[in-house]
């Protein structure tokens, strides 16, 4: 599992972040790369690109697994405002 540092540097909440899907949502692929990171706004988000059909997406953590992001809010929820 890996962590992602959260603002002060260390684990969001204490402790490591969930790793995200363990398969693709497009070709049930087992091989993916997984970025765990915090956004702007507080949220806890995976990246998760396949490596057999290079779909790319965002989850964040839901009650019963993972709910699948659309790349507008990803953005909308990193914009730092002045």
């Amino acid at each position: 599992m890996v962590s992602a540092g959260g603002r002060n540097g260390g684990d969001v909440d204490g402790a490591a972040m969930p790793d995200g899907p363990v398969s693709c949502t497009g070709c049930r692929g087992g091989a993916l790369t997984r970025l765990p990171m915090v956004l702007t706004d507080g949220t806890e988000v995976v990246f998760v690109s396949c490596h057999s059909c290079e779909r790319r997406e965002w989850f964040q953590p839901a009650v019963h697994g993972w709910e699948q992001i659309p790349i507008d809010s990803v953005l909308r929820r990193s914009t730092k405002y002045r």
